[in-house]
């Protein structure tokens, strides 16, 4: 069986929170009740958290598939950041959610 091409996960990811964001924006969606505030810090830590392993996975990917040399270390040094920041980033909101009534 081959396997299936996670970039699509990614790309159904990507829409979701563009769209998301667009519809606050627009005034098409509100963050109008404390409750919903905490379900979308809980939904976004989970997407941030993901977001890292998918960043790390994609680093060592690249790394696999691609020529040695200084681009490919630049490319999978910023991937590990990006990951990093991104663990980060669920941190804090893991952080913000506890501190939440």
């Amino acid at each position: 069986m081959t396997p299936q091409n996670p970039a699509q996960h990614a790309r159904v990811a990507a829409d979701a929170l563009e769209r998301l964001v667009r519809d606050v924006q627009t005034g098409h969606a509100a963050w109008a009740h404390p409750h919903t505030v905490r379900q979308a810090v809980d939904d976004l830590t989970r997407i941030t958290t993901a977001a890292s392993t998918a960043l790390l996975q994609l680093a060592a990917a690249h790394s696999q598939h691609t020529q040695p040399g200084p681009r490919t270390t630049q490319s999978v040094t910023a991937l590990h950041q990006a990951g990093h920041y991104t663990t980060t980033a669920a941190t804090q909101l893991r952080t913000a959610r506890h501190t939440m009534n």
